[in-house]
């Protein structure tokens, strides 16, 4: 079974240090996080970008760079 998108209340918990979700956003914008807060007036995180926050997720795969000495006729 794959892992939920988002992370879940204990995870975000875990992540923070904080059980009260005022002070989980007050953590997470300290940090630099980005996040969305829903109905509910909880932090949402994307586990991927978790996962990338922390540095254990798959590496990104290679991006497409433009050849600037090619442009400039080196």
């Amino acid at each position: 079974m794959d892992a939920p998108l988002f992370l879940t209340s204990d995870e975000l918990s875990t992540l923070t240090g904080f059980k009260t979700p005022k002070k989980q956003v007050d953590w997470l914008r300290s940090k630099g996080w980005r996040f969305e807060v829903n109905g509910n007036r909880r932090a949402i995180v994307a586990r991927k970008y978790a996962e990338k926050m922390l540095g254990c997720g798959a590496p990104e795969a290679h991006t497409y760079q433009p050849n600037f000495g090619a442009m400039q006729g080196a």
